[in-house]
Formats: C-alpha cells, structure tokens, sequence
C-alpha cells in the first residue's frame, strides 16, 4: 500500500530501521500520559524528553521482577505450598515460596510489598488448587499492527498503528481469561458522610480503563487469550504508605492494601472500550494535526517533569531548552 508519510513524519515509533513509520500506543502512553496531558505526551512520547528515575520506579520494577521470577520458579513447589496451606502452615508456605528467590538487598521498602502479594496469592491457591494456581501470562508482551481507518479533513485515511502492551498476570478461569494488575503505589479510601470507608471513584474509573486497554490490545492481536471475563488488581503496598490524611473535602482518608477482582458485565466492558475508542481517537487527531493542548491542573501539574517549559506555566515549549537543564542537573 502506498501512503504519503509525510503525513506521519511526528511518529512516536518506528518498528525497525528501513521500515515505515507508524504510531505506537501503550496503556502508558493512551491512558496515562495522553489521557493526564496531551502536551505531556508531546514532551515524553513526541520529543522523547529524558526524565529522572525516581525511588518509585525502582521499587516498582524491584517489585514486579521479584514477582514474575516467583511465578517462573514456583512450579517444583506448587504442590508443597497448597499442602502446607490446607494444613495451615501460611508461615511456612510463605518461607518456602521466598525461597525460590534469589538473595537481594533491597533499600526501598520492596520486601514487604513482595511478601505482601505472595500471601494474597498463597491464599488464592487454597481455592485454585495446584492444577490452576500458575498463571497463563506471566508480564506477557503483546503486539498488534493494524492499519486504522480514520476519518481526518474529511476524507478516510489508512493511519498504521503498533498496539503494544506488557501484561502482569492472567490466570484461567472456567468462562475465560481474568487479567491481573500490580500495582506499588497507594490505594486509597476515603471516609464519607455516612461514616464508612470507601474506595476512591477516580482510582476505580482510572484502573477499569487501564484494564480495558489491555482487553483491547489481546483482542487487536486476535490473541489466543482474548476471551477477557474477569479483571483485577492488587496493591499491596498499604502499609507502607502514610495513613490519617485528609483530601480537599475535609473527608478522612487511609492508605490500605486492596485486592478487587471483578467478572466483567457487557455494560462495562461497552463503556470503557468507549473510553479507549475517544481517547485513541483523540490521540490520532493530535497526531495528525501536531495539535498537543496542555491540560493544566494545579495539583497534577506539580509532579510534571516539563512544568519548566509548558506554556501553561509561562515557559517557553522549547524542548532543548529542557534538555540543556536536565542535563546540567545530572551532571552536577
């Protein structure tokens, strides 16, 4: 198929050297970066702006490595751990399932968030059983190309488009494939007026949608597990996060570690795919036209690595300019 690739020369991905370009997008990318800022999207997938990597990235990838390595290693031990489960021996199920790690000197508080996540899953495996227990995707990569048809100055243009996507967990379940996310970050609940603790509604719509990405990349690919009847995540990290504090509101807040696994209903799965639709269309259009508004927001904005530079903030949008700083900075 011929195309006029000057229409993509902004490509944020090129698929190997000598081959056309075409537009990547990530859960990260769409639902993240896009989705918080287009101009951040600009400055990150655009631009390819370098940002520090923080304590939190670490941990998280200290944490998600630990995590893929038990489940590739459990298999010898699967048997052993369900039996000392059923006899209610959870210390030493946990001590035998560490040991299939190799000895590391973690600084940033990963251990427990690790043996955390071990626990939960120990207890699913009283209800799997050793037949089920291991997972069908451990941190599988997926990857889909297609050729999107798209509607742009008013006439149907072929935009190539690389899905990609890592996902954590999937695990068999008799209708289907249920997904898994791992999270190390903080969960938070809010205390209403009514005196009870309740899960935060953005966090949920926020994880529901990173969720259906991945949905929407297995069946891109028309992949063998696509077939998604369940959904969840896990953030285990509660009890190292700070408790007591309060939001905007006045209501009483807490950092708790949150386990929610949900069978998926066809008015959810309708609303979210919606979701990802607008905001790849969004995405495109922005593409297209190099069109990247800011989104600012005072809270949000604060933990932007390129407030710098962003127009919203009086910068001056000049990518170099931040380049020249970043650079500076780490050489100091």
């Amino acid at each position: 198929m011929s195309r006029d690739w000057a229409a993509y020369a902004k490509s944020t991905y090129q698929w190997e050297p000598g081959h056309e370009k075409m537009l990547r997008i990530t859960k990260t990318s769409l639902t993240s970066d896009f989705d918080f800022c287009p101009k951040q999207y600009q400055y990150k997938r655009i631009h390819r702006l370098p940002e520090p990597t923080t304590d939190a990235m670490t941990k998280g990838t200290n944490v998600h490595d630990a995590v893929e390595l038990f489940y590739d290693s459990a298999m010898p031990i699967v048997e052993e751990l369900f039996k000392l489960m059923q006899r209610d021996k959870r210390e030493e199920a946990l001590a035998l399932a560490l040991s299939v790690l190799p000895e590391k000197e973690y600084t940033l508080g990963e251990e427990p968030i690790i043996e955390t996540r071990i626990r939960w899953d120990l207890e699913r495996l009283l209800s799997t059983g050793p037949e089920k227990y291991l997972p069908i995707m451990n941190e599988l990569e997926v990857h889909a190309h297609v050729d999107e048809e798209f509607e742009f100055n008013g006439e149907m243009i072929p935009v190539p488009i690389h899905y990609a996507g890592s996902i954590d967990r999937g695990f068999s379940e008799e209708e289907g494939v249920a997904i898994m996310e791992l999270k190390t970050g903080k969960w938070v609940q809010s205390k209403g007026k009514d005196d009870e603790w309740s899960d935060s509604k953005f966090k949920m719509q926020s994880m529901r949608t990173e969720m259906a990405f991945y949905q929407y990349l297995l069946k891109k690919a028309d992949h063998a597990y696509q077939d998604v009847t369940h959904w969840g995540w896990v953030y285990p990290a509660g009890s190292s996060a700070k408790l007591d504090t309060y939001n905007k509101y006045g209501y009483q807040q807490r950092s708790v570690d949150r386990i929610i696994y949900e069978t998926l209903t066809t008015r959810t799965v309708n609303t979210y795919r919606k979701k990802i639709e607008k905001l790849k269309t969004a995405l495109i259009t922005a593409y297209l036209t190099d069109d990247f508004p800011t989104k600012p927001s005072t809270g949000k904005c604060a933990w932007c690595s390129f407030k710098s530079i962003c127009p919203s903030w009086d910068g001056t949008d000049d990518p170099q300019e931040y380049i020249k700083k970043y650079e500076s900075e780490q050489n100091e």
